[in-house]
């Protein structure tokens, strides 16, 4: 039979790999040398008290002795062991506690002066809250930088104002938000300018759904900046309303396009 190779070692016929024998025999050796070893010393402590009289007593006691020792070290390994977890047995994972969070929409006017945005994004920070977005707008007084920003359930958003306020913001308002709030603006306007061209009877919630705001009758009266008026295609008014956020101009000039999109999809059906 020819040799065969297991990891790189020449093994033999038997399947033992060369070099396994002579390890095998120093220890045989060894130990048949410590044999003897023992069995001399063995001779002649016997032989040393054998001469006396209470020799053989001794010889008992001290056999005694010996037994109580390994059996209480074989108690106290047992039980040690028996106490030892296994490794073997998977360990539940620690539980991380996640507290539970809001998400706050936020509004405010900043100056035009380099780290302003880094020192709100440090004062949300502070407070333990996460930004998970952020626009800027222009409008006709400045800058209005809009962030969706999640805080701990404990913060109230007095607090979130209070901290934004005191890094440098101006006119500060929060109220709640969703996560639906956190698609992209650009791909917004276009699935609802889409949806919309669909149907011109769409247009108004369209409209409302591009700026977040509720639909309200046409009254007549000025509500300020948190009113929105427009012009359909169809030449009926459009009031949007949204109390506590009032309108920029840059998401005017987002309805203006929307309503200027209808009207370019409803002029080959009025022809």
């Amino acid at each position: 039979m020819g040799l065969k190779l297991r990891k790189g070692r020449s093994i033999d016929r038997v399947g033992v790999p060369h070099g396994h024998g002579r390890r095998a025999w120093r220890r045989e050796a060894v130990e048949f040398a410590a044999l003897f070893v023992a069995a001399g010393i063995a001779h002649l402590f016997s032989t040393a008290l054998g001469h006396r009289e209470s020799g053989a007593l001794m010889l008992i006691a001290l056999g005694g002795v010996l037994c109580a020792i390994v059996s209480a070290h074989i108690w106290l390994t047992h039980r040690h062991d028996h106490h030892r977890p296994h490794s073997s047995e998977p360990r539940p994972a620690p539980e991380t506690v996640v507290p539970a969070a809001r998400l706050w929409r936020v509004r405010a006017r900043v100056r035009e002066t380099p780290g302003q945005l880094a020192a709100l994004a440090a004062a949300t920070a502070a407070i333990g809250g996460n930004i998970m977005s952020l626009s800027t707008q222009s409008d006709t007084d400045g800058t209005v930088d809009e962030l969706h920003v999640q805080v701990p359930e404990p913060v109230r958003a007095e607090t979130l104002v209070d901290a934004l306020t005191a890094a440098g913001g101006r006119s500060v308002r929060a109220r709640p938000a969703t996560m639906r709030e956190l698609v992209d603006p650009v791909t917004r306007a276009l699935l609802l300018a889409s949806w919309a061209g669909e149907d011109p009877d769409r247009l108004p919630v369209a409209l409302a759904a591009l700026l977040d705001a509720r639909l309200a009758p046409d009254t007549g009266a000025h509500d300020g900046r948190e009113t929105l008026s427009l012009t359909a295609p169809s030449g009926d008014r459009i009031r949007l309303h949204r109390p506590g956020l009032p309108f920029t101009a840059t998401e005017t000039a987002r309805a203006l396009a929307l309503l200027g999109q209808a009207t370019r999809t409803a002029e080959p059906r009025t022809a």
